[in-house]
């Protein structure tokens, strides 16, 4: 029963985070159109918002699911085929600011316009631009990030590998509960530390690196292509 209730929780609270998604990104879009790059306050404003949902989201589904990670995976498959331990991989977030700002795109690892459903560009391209300095500590960012997610993919792996020898596998029925609950607490971990991350990335790029309005540019790239998978995940 009380599985069934984290994974009842964990969907209500996976439906009203996609709400959410859907008024920031229509405000975030009304932004776009309606306000000048001059409105610094107001830019940040509607940025932080968005982050602080993404946020909040984590924290309310880490406390929901009472310490089983396993119950974040309440999206369609299709979106849990894109995702990456529960969400939008970290680096996404830098690779969307590579496209949308025309840096070099061979930085890609996929044609993130084949998941965009973009239609036509708001803003000009001087509006996207990033000068030198932007361009470095992007892609020391980069650099960083790809660490940390290389680190997490390892101790995920080190988890599946750790299930050969746990008591359940060779057939010993003592320690199974303890060698399950520390599979769980260590998957756990490994969500949080996820969650962490993204959060973590965002807010260097949109409080440290980019300018408020391109801040909103990269809120509104990284909230329609996760409105579109879980769209197209429905089909």
């Amino acid at each position: 029963m009380a599985a069934s209730t984290s994974t009842s929780n964990h969907g209500s609270n996976f439906h009203h985070w996609i709400f959410l998604q859907q008024a920031d990104f229509e405000e975030l879009m009304n932004v776009l159109t309606t306000v000048s790059e001059a409105d610094i306050e107001l830019l940040h404003r509607v940025s932080q918002k968005t982050i602080q949902h993404l946020s909040d989201y984590q924290q309310t589904r880490s406390v929901h699911h009472g310490g089983d990670a396993l119950s974040i995976y309440k999206p369609s498959s299709f979106e849990n085929s894109l995702f990456w331990i529960g969400g939008l991989k970290p680096s996404i977030y830098i690779r969307l600011v590579y496209s949308i700002a025309g840096i070099d795109s061979k930085k890609l690892e996929f044609e993130l316009s084949k998941l965009l459903i973009i239609g036509d560009r708001i803003g000009s391209k001087r509006e996207m631009e990033c000068n030198d300095m932007q361009v470095k500590l992007i892609e020391a960012l980069h650099v960083e990030t790809v660490k940390s997610e290389d680190k997490i993919s390892s101790r995920m792996a080190n988890l599946q590998e750790c299930v050969a020898i746990d008591p359940l596998v060779i057939g010993c029925s003592d320690g199974v509960d303890l060698a399950l609950e520390a599979h769980r607490v260590a998957f756990n971990e490994v969500v949080m530390d996820v969650d962490e991350l993204r959060v973590k990335v965002l807010k260097e790029l949109i409080d440290h690196i980019l300018t408020p309005l391109q801040g909103v540019h990269l809120l509104v790239a990284s909230t329609r292509l996760h409105l579109s998978i879980h769209e197209w995940g429905k089909r």
